[in-house]
């Protein structure tokens, strides 16, 4: 899938410059493999196919419904809009 826009300046910078400066150290590295799995995946099906189950890829609900979430470590989530195959609104958050 094609990354439009991304909310979070530290996955900016980690996706543009390979910069780590804005992320937590030790979220780093399942960030980046959850980006290459998303970059590398076709659509949605691919990507849930794929996805360790430790992820927990899924959608959100209630006033967030339709917005992708995956699950970085303990609170922390990426979570994104999809569509046709373009990843919108890429977010780092904290959701506690």
């Amino acid at each position: 899938m094609i990354i439009r826009s991304v909310r979070h300046r530290g996955l900016k910078r980690l996706i543009e410059d390979n910069q780590t400066r804005g992320l937590r150290p030790d979220l780093v590295n399942r960030v980046r493999n959850i980006l290459t799995v998303l970059v590398l995946a076709e659509d949605m099906k691919m990507l849930r196919a794929s996805a360790p189950p430790g992820w927990r890829v899924h959608r959100l609900s209630g006033d967030r419904k339709g917005i992708w979430s995956i699950s970085t470590s303990g609170n922390w989530r990426i979570t994104f809009e999809e569509e046709d195959g373009y990843v919108d609104v890429l977010d780092l958050e904290d959701y506690h």
